[in-house]
Parts: C-alpha cells; structure tokens; sequence
C-alpha cells in the first residue's frame, strides 16, 4: 500500500515541540464497555497473539505482519486498538503489568515498523492508531507519564506519523478515509499546538462534515457502521478542543445530534447494526454506549422517532412488534462505490427486538466470498432475469451503478419506490407493513421478465409465509455473516413472478428459540 506516490520525509526537520499538551480522549461508557472489551483477548497479548475481527494469530513482533491473514486483519493489527481493552482494564483497577504490556508493544513497534514501509505507514492505519494511543495513554494516566523516557519515545514518534499523515492526506479516495485522516490531524494539531496546520485542516474539517453528513443526519456512505464510527470520532474532536481550552467549531455539535439522532432511530427496534453496504456488527461502537457517550459529552437525548431519511434513503417502519428498515437511496456517494452492495429496495425485519429476516452481511473484504455478499441475490430484493443491481467489479469497486433512484409514495405503512439497474431496466417495489403481516410486490418494465424475490429468515420459524398469485421457486441454506470473519447458515425462500398480490409474509405470535 505504501508506493512511490507517497511523499516521504526523509529530508524534513521533525523537531517534536517543546510543549505538548495532553489530551483527555478517552470516553468510559465507550472505552471500559464490557461488551466491547469481549471483541479482543487482551490476556493473549503477552504471547503477541491477537484476536481481531474473529480471527486469532500469533504475530512476529520483529516484522509486524501477519502474510497468512488478509490485509483487512493486517490493517487491524496496526490500528493498535487492542490496546484501549487493556487500558480500561488498568483504569479499572488493574496491575502495572497492563501498562508494561502496552509500553512493551508501543516500543516494539516503533523499533521495527521503519518509517515508511508497509501498512504501518498507510495514512488511514496512522489515523486510527494515534488516537488510539491518545486514549490508552489518557486512560494509563501516571502509570505512564512517569516514565519520561518512554513518553518521549511515544510522542517523537507520534508527531513523525502526524506530519507524514499530513503529507499524505487521502484525497485520491475521499470519503471515511479521508475523514479519519482530517480528525486526527486537528487532534494531533491541538496537541502539539501547531495553529497554522489547525486552521487549515479545520476549514477542511468542515467542508467534509457539510458533505459527508447528509442533510437527514447519515453519513453519505449509507453503512451503519461507518456511520457509528464517524459519529465516534466527532465525539473525540470534541473532547481534544475541549481538553486545551478550545471550542471546537459549532458544526460538530449540530453534526453530533444529527448523527445521534439518525442512529438511534434506524435502529430503534432492530436489535443489531442494519446491514446494508458494507456494514457489520463488532467494529463500531454500539449503539446504547453511544448513545450514553453523545449524553455525557453534550447533554443530548436522541430522538428515536424519525421514519424517514430521503437523503440516504432509509425508512423505517412499525406494527406492533415489527420494526423494518427499507433502503431506497444511491448506494454511495458516486465517486466512491467501494463499500456498496447490491442492496437496493431491500429490506430488514426485526420482531421483539430480534432480527428475523436480514440482508446477508459483508463477511470479508478480501475472501472469494466477497462477490456474494455484495450481490443482489445476497439481499431482501428481487433480481430481473438474473442481472444484478450494479455491475461490481474487484473488492471495491462498481463499474456501471444505478439511476432514477425515486420514492413515490411514503404514508407511514407503505412505500413504493424504483430505480433502473445497470442495463436501464426498472424495478419498482411496493412494501406494506401492517396488521402483524408484511406485503411485498415487485415489477418491472421489462415484458415476460422473470422476477425472483429473496428472503432471508434469520427466525424462520417466526413465519407463515403466502406467496399469493406467486410461484416457489426454492428454500435452501444460504449464509449469513454477523460480523467479520463469521459465518452461519440461513434459510433463503425464493419467489418467483410475482403476480398482483406479491408476497404476504405474516408474523407467527410466539416465542422463538
């Protein structure tokens, strides 16, 4: 990942200066959340085995890299956020051998990640692992400011990466990457009180939260996770101002409740992150610390009763116990495809706050699974004589995408909306939730053309399914990813040529293991 395009500096004065000012990051309902400390196995740490994204290796700490793993996991290794489990255990009454094990791996990877060679050096692993040291540090608190030599080890460091992130901000991709550079150079800025670079990277800061923050509060990449994540870092641009005295700019604040408020009524009833585009459970954090975070920090309730967002193009949905999540919006910004799947007009159900049919997940950014999981037929939507949505091309990218994307009614139970695919051909759908029964009816402007509906049933047994006027075409075992790395069968129904009644889908009232 690290080419010759990057600019490198070698022949750069990088004199650390004199004052710095430590930063307060760390956010304990975030940070010592027990559920988020399960994702990671801090004990295996002191025989360099890392558990990251459900997968386990042990690591050479002479070269930092994992060959066998994927790049995704590699990229995991260097975000160094292993760590924040380690330190909040400390935080929370542990021994001194938490921090000796932290100042063990810091000291480690300086010595041998030389600058600036592998994914150590990408810009985007540098964004994560500095605030991620930034809140270790915050939560070791004395147990590492009295190691002088240590600190200063750390900070030298810290600002090498800081200035070659500034060099090497990711314009050539843009979106969360781009972001994630932004917000760590502001907080690296505050900390070393470099102003000139503060006042620049701000106005950029800005610019990038108009755009990237829609107007119906989600991030313009239309995953959840990627939402979460971006709502996590405004909370920690936040706190940096905050920390040295500073406001940050009011745009953050107003940013932060949108994003609250999207969040939390996207997934009110949902149980889990909605998985649409490239989106997973087990990377960002959860919705509730979140929430408790945007609470302690700015004093916000969130508004959990937004149904729609014609921006993105989510809409939510309610009868009794059933809460759905129809997406009808562009996939993606159209200059950055990367994260989209094949997910348009579908939908996810959750009953009792238990996901009961879903989309199929994302399982992996470099698997020969990762086709699949970005498919139409991968999603609760229907396919028209077999094409797909967008024609996908590699892990992340989109050749020719999808137009006319519209919404022509919304009432608060129904939704009718279309788009044409990547061969202009049209799929309309119509959803209706009501009355403990989901109705579902697809068409297009294509004559005799065959029309598979798929569904997902997570709970299959939550389900009396009719397929009125429509054919069966199949139920078999299909796979479903709860997270990175994971996988687990899951029962798929296909309807096909559905007629003027669709598909009906009622609701079963009784407890399901």
């Amino acid at each position: 990942m690290i080419g010759s395009r990057l600019k490198v500096l070698h022949k750069v004065p990088l004199t650390v200066p004199p004052r710095i000012q430590y930063l307060s990051l760390a956010i304990p309902s975030l940070d010592c959340d027990e559920i988020y400390a399960g994702r990671f196995d801090v004990d295996s740490l002191a025989r360099n085995e890392f558990f990251l994204i459900n997968e386990r290796h042990k690591v050479d700490l002479s070269c930092w890299s994992v060959p066998e793993a994927s790049h995704l996991w590699n990229f995991n290794l260097h975000y160094f956020e292993f760590c924040i489990p380690l330190a909040a255990r400390y935080a929370l009454g542990g021994d001194r051998e938490d921090a000796d094990q932290f100042k063990r791996l810091v000291l480690t990877w300086i010595a041998t990640c030389k600058y600036p060679l592998g994914d150590a050096w990408h810009p985007y692993t540098i964004s994560l692992r500095l605030v991620n040291w930034l809140i270790c540090i915050d939560l070791f608190g004395d147990a590492l400011a009295e190691d002088s030599i240590f600190m200063e080890t750390v900070f030298e460091s810290m600002y090498h990466q800081y200035r070659h992130l500034l060099a090497n901000q990711e314009k050539h991709l843009l979106a969360n990457h781009y972001f994630e550079n932004l917000k760590t150079i502001i907080i690296c800025a505050l900390m070393f009180g470099e102003n000139d670079v503060l006042s620049t990277v701000e106005r950029d800061y800005i610019k990038q939260l108009d755009e990237q923050i829609l107007p119906d509060g989600v991030h313009f990449e239309r995953s959840m996770m990627y939402h979460k994540l971006i709502l996590e870092g405004l909370l920690r641009v936040e706190l940096a101002y905050r920390s040295i005295g500073k406001s940050a700019p009011t745009k953050v604040a107003t940013k932060v409740k949108q994003m609250l408020d999207a969040m939390a009524s996207i997934e009110r009833g949902m149980g889990k992150t909605p998985f649409f585009n490239d989106a997973a459970d087990g990377v960002a954090k959860e919705c509730e610390p979140l929430i408790h975070a945007c609470r302690n920090i700015y004093g916000y309730e969130p508004d959990y009763n937004k149904t729609a967002f014609p921006d993105s193009g989510f809409y939510k949905f309610y009868d009794d116990t059933a809460a759905l999540v129809f997406f009808a919006g562009e996939p993606c910004p159209s200059y950055m495809l990367g994260h989209a799947h094949c997910d348009l007009l579908s939908f996810e159900l959750s009953l009792d706050g238990r996901p009961a049919i879903v989309n199929s997940g994302t399982y992996a950014y470099q698997s020969e699974l990762r086709p699949f999981f970005r498919s139409t037929a991968a999603h609760n939507t229907a396919t028209i004589d077999g094409d797909e949505q967008m024609e996908l091309w590699a892990e992340h990218r989109v050749a020719r995408g999808v137009s006319d994307v519209c919404v022509e009614e919304n009432n608060g139970h129904c939704i009718v909306a279309s788009f044409r695919n990547f061969k202009g051909h049209l799929h309309r759908r119509r959803v209706e939730l009501r009355d403990g029964q989901l109705t579902v009816k697809d068409s297009t402007d294509r004559p005799n053309a065959e029309v598979i509906q798929r569904f997902h049933l997570l709970l299959p047994n939550s389900f009396a399914i009719k397929a009125c006027n429509s054919c069966l075409k199949s139920t078999y075992k299909s796979i479903y990813s709860a997270g990175f790395g994971l996988q687990c069968p899951i029962t798929e129904v296909d309807l096909a040529e559905p007629k003027e009644t669709g598909v009906i889908i009622a609701f079963e009232r009784r407890d399901v293991e």
